[in-house]
């Protein structure tokens, strides 16, 4: 009875400070990443004329720890929580919120190591450094070896910083510090499924389990290196793209193609681009040069800002000058770009 009544009284406790501290720190987190997941806030990263923004978010997502697991982190971890089930056991539990970034490529991960350290809003603890779940050679030739390495014997490859934010509504003392952890989306695969079939803190996983685990850290490792080093040759190749009109758009050129009509795209963006200038067989540089005259572009831009507010993304933009093919005057032209709009936001409605 005693334990059912001091467990009540903690998760009381635990409400209060989601309320209170969890919830409006994890608001104005939310807020801060949003800016992250849009492909323009990464073009300080672009590496060379012409060559596409790196954009690494693949996803982003965070949660507030459930009480029920939070009881069961500190009953299970006595070490690290000597005051039980306590308010000062939530406070020292750093992964209160947590913080996950997924990124496409292995060498994406300096990207945002860079970002969090130059952050304005987010400062990194200096009591619990960053700790990174990779071999020391990989770290070394991702320009990470500043991170400490840890090792998993299942194979788990992560990075983990704890952070808090720089500025907030809570004051500065009363402040949580969270978890961030980033890893590449093959990383993230294997973590989901060595979670579903494995991570079970109440029972003993089989040796011969562990081991095929380890294994296939191992094979999804050289998976991501083989990933990153053909993201690495694209953008070589992008920088060092040349082109005559008469050639196709590929991967290779458009970017730099785009940027001689004043448009930055991102590397997300090359296939749904190229995907849309071939549905209205726009095919060679010569085509879309063809179409795209700076008149056509300030158009659509100003047509976007009046009639939503704001100018289009990369893709928008693209999406209305195809339409544009063929338009004999200014009238048509916004006409259709109009148009374009009304059926975007219809397939955003539904």
């Amino acid at each position: 009875m005693k334990y059912t009544n001091k467990r009540k009284k903690f998760l009381q406790e635990y409400e209060q400070y989601e309320i209170k501290k969890l919830k409006p720190t994890l608001d104005e987190v939310n807020g801060y990443l949003r800016n992250w997941e849009k492909p323009e806030y990464w073009n300080k990263f672009i590496t060379g004329s012409g060559v596409a923004t790196p954009s690494p978010i693949r996803m982003i997502m965070t949660r507030i720890k459930h009480p029920d697991k939070v009881v069961d982190k500190i009953i299970r971890k006595p070490d690290l929580f000597p005051k039980d089930l306590s308010i000062d056991s939530i406070k020292n539990m750093h992964d209160a919120i947590g913080i996950r970034i997924i990124v496409y490529f292995s060498s994406q991960l300096s990207l945002i190591d860079r970002e969090l350290r130059s952050s304005k809003m987010i400062e990194i603890s200096k009591d619990y450094p960053p700790e990174a779940y990779f071999e020391p050679d990989m770290l070394s030739r991702l320009g990470l070896s500043h991170i400490d390495h840890k090792h998993k014997e299942s194979g788990y490859s992560s990075i983990h910083y704890t952070v808090r934010l720089k500025e907030s509504k809570i004051p500065e003392q009363e402040r949580p510090f969270f978890e961030i952890q980033v890893r590449t989306l093959a990383q993230e695969l294997w973590s989901e499924l060595e979670h579903v079939l494995s991570y079970k803190p109440e029972t003993r996983t089989h040796f011969s389990a562990k081991r095929r685990f380890q294994i296939l850290s191992k094979e999804i490792t050289v998976i991501d290196e083989h990933f990153n080093l053909l993201y690495e040759e694209l953008i070589h190749n992008q920088e060092i793209a040349t082109y005559k009109d008469s050639d196709t758009l590929t991967f290779e050129n458009t970017p730099k193609v785009l940027k001689e009509i004043g448009i930055q795209c991102a590397l997300t963006d090359l296939y749904p681009i190229l995907k849309v200038l071939s549905s209205r067989e726009i095919h060679s540089i010569r085509d879309l040069l063809k179409i795209a005259s700076l008149r056509r572009l300030d158009t659509i831009r100003n047509t976007y800002v009046s009639k939503m507010g704001h100018a289009p993304d990369t893709l928008e933009l693209i999406s209305a000058l195809v339409v544009l093919k063929g338009a004999n005057t200014k009238e048509i032209e916004i006409e259709r770009i109009k148009s374009q709009i009304d059926y975007y936001q219809s397939k955003k409605i539904h």
